[in-house]
């Protein structure tokens, strides 16, 4: 093995790449390389889903999950209008099927507005059509904030801030293995494996059948 790396980030989806890019922009002389198992980037849950940018609607408030998430919103339209990357508002309705839930969506537009989710309000039967024509319901909750994007899209934009800034992206290189040794940390792979003085994990959950 070769002179190690600083940083080992173990996973090429967009938590892997996210991680690796704010790791360089923190020190720009810092090696850095990610590995993935995959011939491509981002094709686990990164390019699985629906695209869904999330308001911070249903977190408790106060939780670290309901600050990340309405912070991560407000990050990734910046960082989609930075680039030219696809980012849509098209808003989210949230409609009770049946009275007895009626309290639910009260709690829930309680706990967005505690959170800080731009624009929540709650919407009688009869102003539900202005925003979806073809939704029906006693009541509504109406986030206008929610917006999709492409998360493939985002996360080659991420790869390319990384390569951009001088680190390595290593594909159909899987973590077969881990181990400290001589104060570094030694990653099995194809090749003789790498070297780092650290590594971090951000391998999604179907990384053991790679």
């Amino acid at each position: 093995m070769s002179e190690p790396f600083d940083v080992a980030v173990v996973g090429g989806g967009i938590l892997g790449l996210a991680t690796a890019r704010e790791l360089g922009r923190r020190d720009p002389s810092a090696r850095i390389v990610v590995l993935e198992g995959a011939s491509a980037l981002g094709t686990g849950q990164t390019g699985h889903n629906s695209g869904v940018v999330h308001a911070g609607i249903p977190y408790a408030p106060g939780s670290l999950k309901a600050r990340l998430c309405v912070r991560g919103a407000a990050l990734t339209a910046s960082f989609c209008a930075e680039h030219d990357l696809p980012f849509e508002r098209c808003g989210q309705l949230i409609v009770p099927g049946a009275p007895e839930y009626l309290p639910r969506l009260r709690a829930l537009h309680d706990r967005g507005q505690a959170n800080g989710v731009p624009g929540l309000r709650m919407l009688a039967a009869h102003e539900i059509a202005a925003v979806e024509p073809h939704a029906v319901g006693l009541a509504a909750l109406h986030s206008p904030a929610t917006a999709i994007t492409d998360y493939g899209a985002v996360a080659q934009r991420l790869a390319a801030d990384v390569r951009e800034a001088g680190g390595e992206l290593r594909l159909s290189h899987p973590v077969r293995g881990v181990r400290h040794r001589s104060g570094a940390v030694e990653l099995d792979g194809p090749d003789g494996g790498v070297r780092a003085r650290r590594a971090i994990a951000c391998a999604g959950g179907g990384a053991s059948r790679k």
